[in-house]
């Protein structure tokens, strides 16, 4: 019985060794999204203006520095426009959203507007990289989100005489 009980304990310290070895479950993300996604512009008239709201939550278990430029394309992915870009930065668990405005002046048919996020880690390397064994190879330092948008043609109307 004592045999029993010792062998017991050492395979529970052993499983304790081990386990205190496996990398931590955290995954270090920062999420980038539409606000109100169902009312974002569709249809776009020339010369009006229109706008969007995007959120960014920082999620990577230290403070970050970020930067953010927002691009229009047409469909055989030339850049027609830029509409914007900032640097900034977020503590961790902090949020920021962003109300970026945007005219059409140029008749497009079909466009991308597409929001690339660089993430710029800081010096400081966080507490929990020190027990993973490796570099995530699948960890992003970009993030894309885009939506698409077409011009609406208004109606004309020609007189001509008879």
């Amino acid at each position: 019985m004592k045999k029993v009980i010792i062998a017991g304990i050492v395979i529970l310290v052993i499983f304790l060794a081990v386990l205190s070895q496996i990398p931590l479950g955290i995954e270090p993300l920062t999420e980038v999204y539409f606000e109100n996604h169902t009312e974002l512009p569709k249809h776009i008239f020339l010369n009006k203006d229109y706008g969007f709201s995007f959120t960014m939550h920082n999620l990577e278990e230290q403070d970050m520095n970020y930067e953010y430029i927002i691009e229009v394309f047409d469909e055989e992915d030339n850049l027609l426009f830029e509409i914007g870009k900032n640097e900034f930065f977020l503590a961790n668990e902090e949020y920021i959203t962003f109300n970026p405005v945007f005219r059409f002046k140029e008749s497009f048919d079909r466009a991308r507007i597409n929001v690339n996020v660089v993430k710029k880690p800081g010096e400081e390397e966080p507490w929990f990289k020190k027990k993973l064994w490796w570099d995530d190879p699948n960890y992003p330092l970009e993030i894309n989100i885009h939506l698409w948008v077409e011009e609406i043609v208004g109606t004309t109307i020609t007189i001509t005489d008879d």
